[in-house]
């Protein structure tokens, strides 16, 4: 991983696209929004591109908890513990904050 804390993705034309499949192995694209350290865990923060308008105020994010398969390969499990995702949320803006200072 990389040695920043965090790496937040700007808005440009070559965004960082990222291919998942779903439960039922249905490829679902998303935009790298950025890849976050916490408590010495990394998070991928990811907004899905599927049934986002440009204009959209709100625009969705997931965030995933990267680990290793057996074979070193990254592997993202979805967070779902709503009190951990806020933790995750809030440090997220954060470290947006003190990008933008």
């Amino acid at each position: 991983m990389a040695e920043n804390k965090i790496d937040i993705t700007e808005a440009q034309e070559d965004e960082e696209i990222i291919v998942l499949a779903d439960e039922e192995g249905k490829e679902v694209e998303f935009k790298h929004i950025a890849t976050l350290d916490y408590e010495e865990e990394w998070y991928i923060y990811l907004e899905p591109l599927e049934g986002v308008e440009e204009d959209a105020e709100e625009a969705e994010m997931v965030i995933f908890h990267i680990q290793s398969d057996a074979d070193g390969n990254d592997v993202f499990v979805p967070v779902e513990d709503e009190e951990l995702l806020d933790k995750l949320y809030n440090e997220f803006l954060k470290e947006l904050d003190a990008q933008e200072e």
